[in-house]
């Protein structure tokens, strides 16, 4: 039964070490740290016009220049698409590099992961308890945590500032058997992250298991996955198909190592007008299917594979710089912002929102730049503390 046991575990591994993902360029991870540095930005920016702005089909003067505002901060919901798109890839590439390279430990990758994930949520949360609990009470007047917020969906902030959405939360079953947490909205996207990371691996030892014809691994992993998926629902898991893509660039992004100038440029047009078109589509909402979830996030996967290969700012120490630094406080960012931005907008703006007017328009940019200040802030202490937060836990667990 050894004997057959480690043939198995011999041919889990050969199937597996076949493929190693192909190492980023420096000038790759420069560009994949300012992508997630703008998705997070676009979140945030889109989510301060719509807590001080009010609506476009309210403006009482419309211009190129006002439709063109709303127009670019309204794409905040396909950010997060984005984010599926990069974690997939990220992780994805991650795994399979460590099981190539015979690494590979359900301890180590739940320590990174749990690391990565809980050095901003637990501070999230205890902050936006803070400023929900503060604005409820200094300014219970104005109705902003009593109420649905215009243009920011029928959740009531103070109806989900309990402990069951807190722990739930915390233990990322948000939106499966419990709402966000008070104001914040955005942490919907964390329970996907979570369990697309819990996900993937079963789904990827479990296929290597029918592979190999090991059915003791394969049979309980397999069923596993099954259970995962039905605890999950159909709506995250078309989320995860987004994921899927990341980890599908991860297999064209080795096969395909070096796209010569004269493919790269045609590609890269042709690919910026397909993700252009889904954007579009999902902006003005005229078509169910190009402006989807997974149309946005296929077409991002492939507009990723094409920036991937550019090479512009490789040699620039300062563009590396800048995009390391942006994307050191992104996570950070899109967990923080929206408690703090609701806040200031029951401090300062209600109970009416505001017309896009110079001064408010001032005022916008002003609140923008405070609500990434306070994220980088926060971030100083917590997301850049995750390698010694990484490094903490190993030790314990030894």
């Amino acid at each position: 039964m050894t004997e057959q046991t480690d043939a198995a575990r011999a041919i889990e591994s050969t199937a597996l070490g076949r493929f190693e993902p192909r190492t980023l360029t420096t000038a790759a991870s420069a560009h994949l740290d300012l992508i997630r540095a703008i998705a997070a930005s676009a979140v945030m920016w889109g989510h301060v016009r719509a807590h001080f702005f009010v609506d476009y089909q309210h403006l009482r003067e419309r211009n190129a220049a006002l439709s063109a505002l709303y127009f670019f901060t309204g794409f905040g919901h396909q950010a997060v698409m984005v984010f599926f798109v990069l974690s997939g890839f990220l992780i994805s590439a991650s795994i399979l590099q460590a099981r190539a390279s015979d690494r590979w430990s359900w301890r180590e990758y739940g320590i990174n992961r749990a690391s990565r994930l809980y050095v901003v949520l637990v501070p999230g949360l205890l902050f936006g308890f803070l400023w929900d609990k503060l604005g409820s009470t200094l300014f219970a007047g104005t109705g902003l945590y009593w109420h649905a917020l215009e243009d920011l969906g029928p959740a009531i902030a103070q109806n989900q500032l309990t402990l069951k959405a807190f722990f739930g939360n915390l233990f990322f079953v948000q939106t499966i058997l419990c709402t966000t947490f008070g104001s914040n909205g955005p942490l919907w996207s964390l329970a996907n992250e979570f369990w697309y990371y819990v996900l993937f691996p079963v789904l990827l030892f479990a296929g290597v298991a029918w592979a190999a014809r090991s059915t003791r691994r394969a049979v309980p992993l397999t069923i596993l996955a099954v259970g995962l998926g039905l605890f999950l629902g159909w709506d995250k898991l078309i989320g995860f198909l987004i994921w899927l893509a990341g980890c599908g660039l991860v297999l064209m992004y080795a096969r395909f190592g070096r796209v010569s100038r004269r493919w790269l440029i045609p590609y890269l047009i042709v690919s910026t007008l397909a993700l252009a078109a889904c954007l579009g589509a999902a902006r003005v909402g005229r078509s169910a299917i190009l402006g989807s979830d997974l149309a946005v996030g296929f077409a991002f996967a492939l507009f990723l594979f094409g920036v991937l290969h550019i090479e512009l700012g490789a040699g620039s120490l300062l563009y590396h710089r800048v995009a390391h630094f942006v994307a050191g406080f992104s996570y950070s960012l899109y967990v923080l912002h929206f408690p703090f931005v609701l806040f200031l907008r029951a401090w300062i703006a209600s109970p009416e929102r505001w017309q896009p007017q110079g001064r408010h328009l001032l005022f916008g940019v002003v609140i923008g730049v405070g609500a990434l200040t306070y994220a980088w802030l926060v971030s100083t202490f917590t997301e850049r503390k995750t390698s010694a937060v990484r490094h903490r836990l190993r030790r314990i667990l030894q």
